[in-house]
């Protein structure tokens, strides 16, 4: 399935900005500052019609963290009976190479995948090939 819309979240600007540069051919890239602010973002696209397919979030940020925010939509999906297969892919981003922070991150939040910070590009287009979806070029 072809990206079309993912959101990056990052409490780091410039973090924020590098991973959303490595995503420039998904025709739409929303970015938020905070857990909060992407779980406002995550239902207002659920409203519209017009939900994300994928969304990079980060562990570590210090309003709601990225685990609280991940359960928040999963919440959210949930409420909607959304079935597995229809709801948003979500990649933890961490610089926090730790197992138990890595596998408390997935289960708790049923993410799809995980990435060390400094993340990568080629290492970000993997993940998401490994997840079903495609960038188109």
């Amino acid at each position: 399935m072809e990206l079309k819309k993912c959101l990056v979240v990052d409490d780091d600007e410039l973090g924020r900005e590098i991973v959303a540069q490595y995503l420039e051919n998904v025709p739409v890239v929303d970015t938020a500052v905070g857990g909060r602010d992407a779980v406002e973002k995550f239902q207002a696209a659920m409203t519209e019609g017009a939900p994300y397919e994928l969304i990079l979030l980060d562990i570590v940020m210090p309003d709601m963290d990225g685990i609280t925010a991940g359960k928040e939509i999963r919440k959210l999906e949930k409420g909607l009976a959304l079935p597995t297969d229809r709801q948003v892919k979500i990649v933890m981003l961490t610089a926090l190479n730790t197992p138990q922070d890595v596998m408390q991150s997935m289960l708790a939040v049923q993410s799809s995948a995980y990435l060390v910070k400094p993340v990568e590009p080629e290492k970000v287009h993997k993940t998401i090939s490994q997840l079903g979806l495609r960038i188109s070029s």
